[in-house]
């Protein structure tokens, strides 16, 4: 699989996305079947990003790479639901290191989305699911954009060549705080005649240092990702 930009994609209709949804499952998950596209994220991505984001309460998130906004979508719904709220166990709170009142107190919760070709698409999306309060939409070049702050999250899926994806890794990553985590999306693709994984995603990935980031790769069984961790101090 060759990867241009995102926008060079042949449209594909994919007819049963736009089929209703079981209600048990919500305006949120019809949002994210029915913007699957060509180029895109597959849906196991979105999935874990909304799943990755809520478990840790994430405050602030950085995205590179937005195309018709699935990560985005799936990014802001879970600072909203965050914010929406839910109580935990009084037995589940143990940690000596957790100080319980300051993690699950409000906070104002926001998504830096960087993409230097925005898309009418992802701008809708956002509205139609009113999470712009929740968004910031940064319409330039990811070595062009200057990060304030730490990150809770970063979701890296922007340049696919390999220079421009070890760049986005190596401005970006130095504002996770410890704790925090990156993902970097496209770890298959480029296959050669042979069936070889050729991804530059994969050749950033192996030369992340394993003594630095603990690391898993989530095998969707399409373009796939490794989620990184940086350890606590």
């Amino acid at each position: 699989m060759i990867h241009g930009h995102e926008t060079s994609f042949r449209t594909e209709p994919l007819p049963r996305n736009l089929e209703p949804l079981d209600g048990y499952f919500g305006t949120f998950f019809e949002l994210m079947r029915q913007t699957l596209a060509a180029g895109g994220s597959e849906l196991g991505l979105a999935m874990s990003l909304f799943s990755l984001a809520v478990s840790t309460r994430a405050t602030n998130v950085l995205e590179i790479g937005r195309f018709k906004g699935l990560s985005t979508l799936a990014l802001a719904s879970a600072l909203k639901f965050i914010d929406m709220g839910w109580e935990e166990s009084s037995h589940h709170k143990q940690r000596p290191d957790i100080d319980y009142p300051a993690f699950e107190a409000p906070r104002q919760r926001r998504l830096i989305s960087i993409d230097p070709v925005p898309t009418a698409e992802a701008t809708a999306l956002i509205e139609r699911a009113g999470l712009t309060k929740y968004v910031a939409f940064v319409n330039h070049r990811s070595d062009a954009v200057k990060v304030q702050g730490e990150l809770d999250l970063l979701f890296i899926d922007g340049d696919h060549s390999y220079e421009g994806c070890a760049r986005d890794v190596m401005q970006y990553v130095p504002f996770v705080r410890p704790g925090g985590y990156f993902i970097l999306h496209d770890y298959y693709g480029w296959f050669d005649k042979n069936g070889v994984n050729n991804s530059p995603i994969k050749k950033v990935v192996d030369e992340i240092p394993h003594d630095r980031f603990q690391r898993i790769l989530i095998d969707t069984g399409y373009p796939s990702f490794v989620i990184f961790h940086r350890p606590k101090r």
